[in-house]
């Protein structure tokens, strides 16, 4: 491997190798345009580095490949700079006062540590060189917390999203959200695949399913179960062992979320506004 000067737009980074030179990130960046910081120490240590060139012509144009990827991200990461954050928001976490997650399309996962007040891409550690869309993050009771997304995109973080490790081949549709219950995690998504894990997220299995109806939302019981909400009023809830119990809305609208209430009652939110399971029929 020989040193060769090539011209590097600014003003993000490019990796070292290249599965990583595709994936770029802004350093110190909050949501409001006015506030970005372009450049940063990081970003001029890669500046003044060189990337390499190989007399191999296979990796030379691997080589080539991971430097225009590297170019997109940098131009997408100057309009981010110049006009602020324009893609959606999918959902918000926070897990105490002061520390909370915001997630979205094409790969967002931005981390605030002040209530708010500042936030930062803290895209760092999570494999995902496609920027998939993130869909949703959860929390167990453990600490413990989920990340789910498109493609199949499932992580679990047990140092408080400081790092994260990526479930492999569980799946390759969408996963649309996690769900915790007494003693399991549920990741449930595109049509109706609904996956146990019974330690944190280390192993999975996949759950018979009939119902073959996307699930878009779900919620812990007092019970330990947990409840998961879909297309067509499908409710659905399942305990640690996979045994279930189902419902279906009268208005057969798709439901987004539920909620428990403190007297037990549990209230589904959907296209049709909110809505008692009491109403639903049990299939």
């Amino acid at each position: 491997m020989s040193a060769g000067r090539w011209a590097i737009p600014e003003p993000s980074c490019i990796r070292r190798t290249p599965e990583q030179a595709g994936r770029c990130s802004l350093m110190g960046a909050t949501p409001t345009a006015s506030t970005w910081r372009g450049r940063s120490p990081a970003w001029r240590r890669w500046k003044r580095w060189s990337p390499p060139t190989s007399e191999d012509p296979e990796q030379q144009e691997a080589l080539e490949y991971a430097l225009d990827d590297a170019m997109f991200a940098v131009d997408d990461a100057t309009d981010a700079i110049e006009t602020g954050p324009a893609d959606p928001f999918l959902d918000v976490l926070f897990i105490d006062a002061n520390t909370g997650f915001a997630v979205g399309a094409y790969g967002m996962l931005y981390r605030t540590d002040n209530a708010g007040t500042d936030w930062r891409i803290a895209i760092d550690g999570v494999a995902n060189p496609d920027r998939f869309h993130y869909y949703a993050m959860a929390t167990g009771v453990d600490g413990r917390l989920y990340l789910s997304g498109e493609a199949g995109l499932l992580y679990y973080s047990a140092d408080t999203g400081q790092s994260w490790v990526r479930i492999e081949d569980l799946y390759d549709g969408s996963l649309f959200g996690s769900v915790e219950g007494e003693d399991a995690v549920f990741a449930f998504g595109l049509r109706g695949h609904i996956f146990l894990s019974p330690d944190g997220g280390e192993s999975w299995r996949e759950l018979e399913n009939d119902e073959r109806t996307s699930l878009y939302g779900g919620v812990a019981l007092t019970d330990g179960r947990a409840l998961m909400v879909g297309s067509g009023g499908l409710v659905l809830a399942i305990d640690a062992e996979g045994n279930r119990q189902a419902w279906r809305h009268p208005s057969r609208a798709s439901l987004s979320s539920a909620v428990q209430a403190a007297n037990g009652d549990i209230w589904l939110v959907g296209m049709k506004g909110l809505m008692a399971l009491s109403e639903a029929k049990p299939l």
